[in-house]
Formats: structure tokens, C-alpha cells, sequence
């Protein structure tokens, strides 16, 4: 009799947990109203900033990069960096839409690609932007930060 008010239970919560998932719909549109959404970026613009890894003491500053982009809340970006040694340039090109972004960093004097996906946030009050990256290698991957201005 035991064993069977335990299979008899089991059935029961495995039976309503359908329901217990589905029933909470009222709190989908408490949920929706704090998602934020892409603030359009002024079309055709451009952009300058710092590249940065972080470590336990904060950011470290890395280089610095200049582009252009085409689009507001989605849309296309081309750019140039340089490492503040001098030890690495290149050219960075992608895509947005919304808050990501994706494309690929191009190393000057190496062959092949790099390729990176992230996320950035953009005040458009004072037109700046965070930006954080991993950025895939052949063998390895790196993460990657960024902090500018909107020009």
C-alpha cells in the first residue's frame, strides 16, 4: 500500500508540473516591462575608443580603435586598432543589432581571422558605450573590453 500512495504521488506532481509552468503567464507582462530595449543610435556615425583587458586591480588599456558605422538600432560597423606598444594593428568589421554584436578582427601581417560576439551598452545621452567581447581564435580565445565615444 505504501509503495503504491509513492508511485500514485510521484504521478501526480510529475502530471501537474505542465500546469505549474504554464500557469504563471500574469508575471510575463511584469517581466516585459523590464526588459530594456535598443535606443536608436544616431544613423551614420562614427565611434573611437579604448581597448582594455581586465584583471584583479580593474582595467588594464591595451590599444586604441576609430571606425565608422551605418544604422540605428541595427546595422554595420568598419574600424581600425593599434596596440599602444606597437606591437599589433588591424582592422575590426561586424555587424549589430540591438545590444549585440559580431564580426571579425583582422590581425595586419597574419593570415586568417579572428572572430568575436558580445554585448554593449549605449548611453545616448552623453554618447558613450561599454562594450565587452570574445574574441575566437584558432587555438585559443580571449575577452575583450572597449569603452568610447560616439562621434
Amino acid at each position: 500500500m505504501k509503495k503504491l500512495l509513492v508511485i500514485v504521488g510521484i504521478c501526480l506532481v510529475l502530471a501537474a508540473m505542465p500546469m505549474t509552468t504554464a500557469s504563471p503567464l500574469t508575471g510575463l507582462k511584469q517581466m516585459n516591462k523590464g526588459l530594456r530595449h535598443a535606443q536608436p543610435l544616431p544613423t551614420n556615425g562614427g565611434f573611437i575608443g579604448v581597448l582594455a583587458e581586465k584583471n584583479e586591480t580593474g582595467y588594464v588599456p591595451l590599444g586604441t580603435f576609430v571606425g565608422t558605422y551605418a544604422g540605428d538600432t541595427s546595422g554595420t560597423f568598419t574600424g581600425n586598432w593599434i596596440l599602444f606598444d606597437g606591437s599589433a594593428s588591424g582592422t575590426i568589421s561586424g555587424r549589430y543589432w540591438g545590444y549585440i554584436f559580431f564580426g571579425q578582427m583582422n590581425t595586419t601581417g597574419v593570415e586568417g581571422s579572428n572572430y568575436f560576439i558580445g554585448l554593449f551598452r549605449a548611453n545616448t545621452t552623453d554618447h558613450t558605450f561599454n562594450a565587452g567581447a570574445i574574441i575566437l581564435g584558432n587555438n585559443d580565445y580571449s575577452i575583450r573590453y572597449a569603452m568610447g565615444t560616439f562621434q
